[in-house]
């Protein structure tokens, strides 16, 4: 009896098999260059089941199969592996292709529940509505003052080691975006850069290695096994990390403004000043009083979801370019020497003063040095989209409705059409150009809202580093 139940598993795996590959869905993937799946596991023996080599391996793939888009298949999802910078334009302006894929979005929801990164429909539109005037041109130019402050704070801890043993900028670089996050827009002073070995920054990156594990390890979704391994309990404490730090802000603001009596504020004066305060309000304000569609009050669950969303990957994306940066202006003085000319030229003798937003625009040289971290040492190598609808590509191939694309940036950021001599650092490819292949912060409809808050901050932070220190690598990362 036991060989017939395994008979006729093996008959339905040959026949589901079988008709897989019959189906248009298979039909029009295989006009894309890749291996053949195997039933159920799809490519994961070319993949591997470690998440530390994925990135490699695929990158194999792509060398592989011609420096091109391929196609992969993760357990039994195909994934189509986006390298064109044309292709790359038409998913990432598509105006209803916004779905992120279903593996990015079991890996996510564990951590940030349904806010603003993995929502869709009207819950994703509202509370991104509810976003956007927090990030505005209008509304930037009013923080670079504490901005600032957190830089001087940054450059007097830094003073401390002149002439003395080396510094791990990364270590304070962490609590100073996130002390900027906590007071720009949650109206919360926390003062992190006193307190660097916060738990909070320990849990920061067991957040990646287990976002990177759930994502890659295709049988992590399955939550009746997952539960019972040792990575379940290391999750579950850090998820509980990230949100009592989100809770506690809520707590410190509402604490705040109900000092200030600040609800009583808000229900007296007019409608017009109602809606020209939303503009100077910090972002918390606006969830704390923001409705339900029923009228009742947003349930602290769900701003918690948001703010441990924008206050980890606000801090933590921007703090490794930042670090990425400057590491590699350490490692080639030329570029370094040539960016803090640039320095010189726009604060003159004064270089001791404060950077204004005029200033920050003119910085075209550390912004291509920026760049070109971006390319080489990307700190987002993939984003996607499960598509609902064929999606027809510039060369004229179909991608059917069901599949992942998967932007592709590491492969493209190293194509040699696309960037000659793309292993050598070179900023000079980006100064003066508009780098259209560049796109570290995604764009079109779900492209990232705090990119112009965060050309701010690290633009603000290089100059201060620049002007005050001379950088060199005590050894290699």
């Amino acid at each position: 009896f036991p060989l017939v139940l395994v008979g006729i598993a093996v008959l339905l795996i040959i026949v589901q098999d079988y008709l897989r590959k019959s189906s248009r869905t298979w039909k029009l993937l295989n006009k894309f260059p890749g291996d053949k799946p195997l039933p159920l596991i799809g490519n994961a023996l070319q993949i591997g089941f470690n998440s530390d080599e994925t990135c490699a391996r695929l990158m194999q793939m792509w060398h592989k199969y011609g420096q091109q888009t391929f196609r992969v298949t993760m357990g039994t999802e195909n994934w189509v592996m986006l390298c064109e910078p044309d292709d790359i334009r038409i998913i990432l302006s598509h105006p209803t292709e916004l779905s992120k894929p279903l593996e990015r979005n079991a890996a996510f929801k564990p951590f940030f529940g349904n806010s603003v990164s993995t929502a869709e429909g009207e819950k994703w539109k509202s509370t991104r509505k509810l976003i956007v005037s927090s990030f505005s041109f209008k509304t930037l130019d009013q923080r670079q003052e504490t901005i600032n402050k957190y830089c001087d704070q940054l450059a007097q801890i830094f003073d401390r080691y002149k002439d003395k043993e080396d510094v791990d900028l990364y270590r304070y670089l962490k609590p100073f975006m996130l002390d900027l996050m906590c007071d720009s827009f949650m109206g919360v002073e926390r003062n992190f850069l006193q307190n660097v070995d916060h738990r909070y920054f320990k849990t920061g990156k067991n957040i990646i290695k287990i976002l990177t594990n759930n994502y890659f390890n295709h049988w992590r979704i399955i939550e009746s096994i997952f539960d019972m391994t040792p990575m379940y309990k290391e999750m579950t404490e850090t998820i509980k990390n990230i949100r009592d730090l989100s809770q506690e802000l809520i707590y410190s603001r509402k604490a705040k403004t109900r000092k200030n009596n600040y609800s009583e504020y808000i229900d007296e004066i007019e409608e017009e000043k109602k809606k020209n305060a939303a503009e100077d309000l910090c972002l918390l304000d606006k969830f704390l009083n923001s409705k339900l569609p029923n009228g009742e009050p947003v349930p602290d669950s769900q701003i918690n979801e948001e703010i441990s969303l924008l206050c980890f990957t606000a801090h933590y994306t921007t703090t490794v370019t930042m670090s990425h940066t400057l590491y590699l202006m350490a490692k080639y003085p030329e570029v370094q020497q040539k960016a803090y000319e640039e320095q010189m030229m726009i604060f003159g003798e004064d270089k001791l003063r404060k950077a204004t937003n005029d200033d920050l625009g003119k910085m075209k040289y550390l912004e291509a040095v920026v760049k070109e971290t971006f390319r080489v040492l990307p700190t987002v190598t993939k984003i996607g989209r499960q598509l609902q609808e064929d999606l027809t590509l510039s060369d004229g191939r179909v991608v059917p409705a069901g599949t992942s694309v998967v932007v592709f940036y590491e492969a493209m950021n190293m194509n040699p059409r696309l960037f000659p001599e793309p292993s050598k650092f070179d900023p000079e490819r980006f100064y003066g150009n508009p780098a259209s292949y560049i796109v570290p912060f995604s764009a079109g409809p779900r492209g990232c809202l705090g990119s112009g808050y965060a050309w701010m901050a690290m633009k603000s932070v290089m100059s201060t580093v620049l002007r005050r220190y001379q950088l060199s690598v005590a050894k290699e990362p």
